[in-house]
């Protein structure tokens, strides 16, 4: 009896994390300094950016993205583990898109602080992507 109950929840196990597995599951993270992206229809990227949101720095889209070609999906702050109680410390903002037709679009970012209005950005970033 007990065999036949392990063996049930390994194959449970097994179906829901072959389900958790899909062709829209990110394939790549790119960076700053990457400003080409290609990916297909369906298809999910990363990128991830340097943040410190205690300083009421944020990354944000500024520019009106083609939603036709390209559509953002989450958006996520991950703090610094190896730092993790250091007061001050930073981490990465992980933003995910999905291509959605071919094509070609911009994402532009930007590092500002919300509640500075009329401010341009102290860093900006600025990616081509291109959906086959």
């Amino acid at each position: 009896m007990k065999r036949a109950t392990i063996l049930a929840l390994v194959i449970v196990v097994g179906v829901a994390l072959a389900a958790g597995c899909s062709s829209s599951s990110p394939t790549k993270t790119y960076t700053k300094s990457d400003t080409s992206i290609t990916a297909g229809a369906g298809q999910q990227f990363i990128i991830q950016l340097d943040s410190n949101p205690t300083t009421g720095y944020t990354w944000n889209i500024t520019n009106t993205l083609d939603t036709a070609v390209v559509k953002k999906v989450r958006s996520v702050y991950i703090a610094n583990q190896t730092a993790k109680g250091v007061v001050g410390s930073g981490g990465v903002e992980k933003w995910t898109f999905e291509g959605v037709a071919k094509g070609t679009a911009t994402i532009e970012m930007g590092y500002a602080r919300s509640f500075e209005k009329g401010v341009p950005p102290v860093q900006t970033a600025t990616f081509k992507v291109t959906i086959n």
